[in-house]
């Protein structure tokens, strides 16, 4: 019964939104470094499931939580999220971190994208290895209340169907992302070929770049 309310619910906002003519995006932030199939299964599903018409591949240039050493050129990073989303109408690469004010907050992209875009509804899309996390995020409170946020299983976790945290926070079923970008930075290092985790024009683009080795 709590799943078919959800379910309901899910749809009704959906009418909503058509209805109010806003279109429903999800940013999807990260390194991307590089981007794999794991990422592009989550951002399928996602539209899919309905939850957005549009997912945001937002390659970000730092992370004020995470400091990440080593990573490759931004450049480089976003033109494999390019080249991996050509054949996707609706997975689309975005730099828009690329020159706001530094560090990167993930509520200061939210809020500059919504004043900017106000026919468009934005929702946050993370790991559940992030959402554990999210108390120590800037203003984390105000992205509760602001925007929906949906959170994908990672290797290990059991969370197997969607189940709702509180309003704006939900759990999505989907496929669990059981790699990570580090290994295959580490599998190309070795000169060995990440097969069936990254798409063929990425991997050329990594060769041809010289990236990771």
């Amino acid at each position: 019964m709590i799943y078919l309310k959800r379910v309901i619910q899910k749809y009704l906002d959906w009418l909503i939104i058509l209805l109010m003519n806003k279109k429903k995006v999800g940013l999807f932030f990260g390194t991307f470094d590089p981007i794999h199939n794991g990422h592009l299964n989550i951002a399928k599903y996602i539209i899919e499931e309905n939850f957005a018409q549009e997912v945001w591949l937002v390659v970000t240039p730092e992370n004020p939580i995470k400091l990440k050493n080593n990573i490759s050129n931004f450049h480089h990073r976003y033109n494999m999220v390019d080249i991996a989303t050509k054949k996707y109408a609706n997975i689309i690469p975005s730099d828009l971190e690329l020159n706001l004010k530094k560090p990167n907050y993930t509520i200061d992209t939210l809020e500059y994208v919504s004043n900017k875009m106000t026919n468009v509804e934005f929702s946050l899309i993370i790991g559940e290895d992030n959402y554990k996390i999210f108390d120590t995020w800037k203003d984390y409170k105000k992205i509760l209340s602001d925007y929906k946020i949906y959170i994908y299983p990672r290797k290990g976790t059991l969370k197997e169907s969607p189940h709702i945290i509180n309003d704006n926070a939900m759990y999505i079923g989907g496929p669990r992302i059981d790699l990570s970008s580090t290994n295959i930075r580490n599998i190309v290092s070795k000169k060995s070929d990440p097969k069936d985790l990254i798409s063929l024009e990425v991997m050329k683009y990594i060769n041809n770049n010289k990236l990771y080795q």
